[in-house]
């Protein structure tokens, strides 16, 4: 914290479980995993925590906000017609789960896997903008539920909750990694 390595004697030592007590423990898991790659020191940022914090939040906000246009969605997405915000969604969801898939299990860079979430999480919410929120539930569904297996890795407790009030049996962690 400040530049200088955590040392009781210093007295600059973060306790994880301050962080878990004020943000819960999806925020400090995320923010450990964001903040810098494994093989690099972590600088301890708390804003960069309050930042973990918000994106959470933002993720519970769209899915909770959206649950009634995601449980009208079908479980498969006709692929005719796609408007253009609809193929732009899609692309961005889709180019979402290539970049977390492979920084996951290729590179292990779990940072760059978190910041494509959150790029997928900000398409949403143009998506939804754009079509002043008439959106298409099958295509919303989709995206809903790729963004919450993307993000469960990263943030257990909010994903798993979630997906059961999507209406989804069985615990996502178990449930099929998306393609």
């Amino acid at each position: 914290k400040g530049g200088a390595k955590m040392s009781k004697s210093k007295g600059n030592v973060v306790s994880p479980e301050d962080i878990i007590n004020q943000y819960g423990a999806d925020t400090a898991r995320m923010f450990i995993l964001f903040a810098a790659p494994p093989e690099r020191d972590l600088e301890w940022n708390d804003a960069a925590v309050e930042g973990c914090y918000r994106f959470l939040n933002r993720v519970w906000r769209l899915v909770v906000s959206n649950l009634e246009i995601i449980k009208k969605g079908q479980e498969t997405v006709d692929t005719g017609l796609f408007t253009k915000e609809e193929k732009d969604v899609r692309r961005a969801v889709h180019q979402g789960v290539k970049k977390v898939t492979e920084d996951i299990s290729q590179r292990f860079n779990f940072n760059t896997a978190i910041s494509a979430i959150m790029e997928m999480v900000n398409a949403m919410y143009d998506y939804r903008e754009k079509t002043a929120g008439k959106v298409n539930p099958s295509v919303f569904r989709e995206a809903a539920e790729k963004l919450l297996l993307l993000l469960a890795p990263f943030a257990p407790h909010i994903t798993e909750e979630l997906w059961h009030l999507m209406g989804k049996e069985g615990s996502i962690h178990q449930a099929a990694w998306p393609t």
